[in-house]
């Protein structure tokens, strides 16, 4: 009887220890579920954070710029809007509540600022030097804080730094961090500054090149439908290829519904996307990769001019390029009797390594390419050239019609600049009324240019 009472009760040990170790498998097995949740949900607010800032910083160098108050209260609304949501963001990662005061505050007072100039522009005043000097100094200390974030994201890319240890991080920043200067806003701030080496490379993706959707395509617009096979004629004489290398894979619909045709190209397999009506060839891509470079970013622009020319696009005037993994990406607009319409854009991809054309992208062109009757300009350039701000020195001048966020267009006088701190911008200056339209930044590097 002893014994099986032994044997019973090692039978509900064994049992109790199985138990129990599949309870703890599942509270482990639990705990790394919710662990990656809420790492995941950290990596998506402090990428979020970086992007917030990082608009924050550009939008406050733009301010110091701006000339009228209309163009002020369209700037401080961004910057009003930028910080609310890096506060949002920076309230959502572990470290929102361990040592961030002065970081916090600053995004509070640096839109609670912005919100003040905005009401006063509104009234149609501008702001008097103090509050220049003061945006200057919210935008110097704005781009210290995106550079620390951009590099902190970095490391947290690249493995050597988790989320996990943020808190830990965050306060041996703040412990060799030293003070920010003093704004005179009505109190000080402090930010959390550290060493970091340079910030990613900028891709540049083309200016105005969001306006594009849920428009009727003007090229196109009265054009008649064509047939599969003359889309994959079309689609074999822009890749320079024989039909017979050319195949009918699908058909994409959608604004622009088009043919896809697969070409065969010594650079690969590129799908030609080719308009259902009118036939125009809206993009061409391939998975190319680019080995070493033997020809040069600026004979690459020169390729892609003679590309465009051969294949029915005149009068293309290049604007900017950048380049990724040894392919050129160079951006087009049209111009019209002088005038440069950059609604009208078209983007070509060089390889750098044999020189041929390995990408298309022409939405802007599609969409908006007309011929235009161009208002008369009542501004000169000379009464244009006074609404740029004194701080900025003029390099160049052009006329451009640049698109606004109502889908329209405006006729403008287009000054490229450059800042003391040898930063390059672009203000469109309207041609019509004089009023400040637009303010540009460039970022520049060996990559190329990007506008922000």
């Amino acid at each position: 009887m002893r014994k099986k009472t032994i044997v019973l009760l090692s039978s509900y040990l064994v049992a109790a220890v199985i138990a129990l170790g599949f309870s703890m498998y599942r509270h482990q097995k639990d705990l790394a579920a919710y662990e990656l949740f809420l790492n995941n949900s950290y990596q998506h607010s402090f990428n979020e954070l970086v992007t917030a800032v990082n608009e924050l910083d550009t939008a406050l160098t733009k301010s110091i710029y701006a000339t009228s108050p209309s163009m002020l209260n369209s700037v401080c609304t961004q910057i009003f809007g930028r910080s609310i949501a890096a506060q949002m963001y920076l309230a959502e990662l572990p470290f929102s509540n361990y040592e961030v005061h002065e970081t916090a505050a600053f995004l509070a007072r640096v839109g609670d600022y912005a919100y003040a100039l905005a009401i006063k522009t509104a009234g149609g005043d501008m702001p008097v030097d103090t509050d220049i000097e003061n945006l200057k100094g919210l935008a110097e200390a704005a781009s210290t804080l995106s550079s620390k974030l951009i590099e902190l994201q970095s490391e947290v890319g690249h493995g050597t730094v988790t989320l996990a240890q943020m808190k830990t991080i965050e306060s041996e920043m703040r412990r060799s961090s030293d003070k920010a200067q003093a704004m005179s806003i009505g109190e000080s701030f402090q930010l959390i500054e550290a060493e970091f080496p340079e910030t990613p490379t900028l891709i540049y993706d083309g200016p105005y090149s969001k306006h594009l959707e849920d428009k009727t395509p003007k090229l196109i617009e009265n054009a008649a439908e064509i047939s599969a096979e003359e889309a994959r004629s079309i689609a074999a004489a822009f890749m320079g290829v024989e039909i017979d290398k050319t195949t009918h894979i699908g058909e994409r619909e959608g604004k622009i519904p088009c043919f896809m045709i697969s070409a065969e190209t010594k650079c690969g397999e590129i799908t030609v996307l080719v308009t259902k009506k009118g036939g125009a060839v809206l993009s061409a891509f391939g998975n190319y990769e680019g080995s070493e470079a033997s020809i040069a970013p600026e004979d690459a622009v020169e390729i892609a001019k003679n590309f465009l020319n051969q294949h029915g696009f005149p009068n293309m005037k290049e604007s900017y390029w950048t380049v990724y993994n040894n392919i050129a990406l160079v951006n087009f607009a049209y111009v019209q009797d002088g005038v440069i319409c950059y609604p009208d854009l078209v983007k070509v991809s060089v390889a750098l390594d044999c020189g041929d054309v390995v990408g298309f992208e022409a939405m802007g062109y599609v969409t908006n390419h007309h011929e235009r009757e161009l208002p008369e300009v009542l501004i000169s350039e000379e009464e244009a050239r006074q609404v740029v701000s004194g701080q900025l020195e003029i390099l160049a001048h052009e006329l451009a019609v640049i698109p606004t966020d109502g889908e329209n267009e405006v006729l403008c006088h287009e000054f490229k600049c450059i800042s003391p701190e040898e930063r390059h911008f672009i203000v469109y200056v309207d041609a019509i009324s004089g009023e400040e339209e637009e303010i540009l930044m460039l970022i520049e590097d060996e990559s190329g240019t990007l506008t922000l």
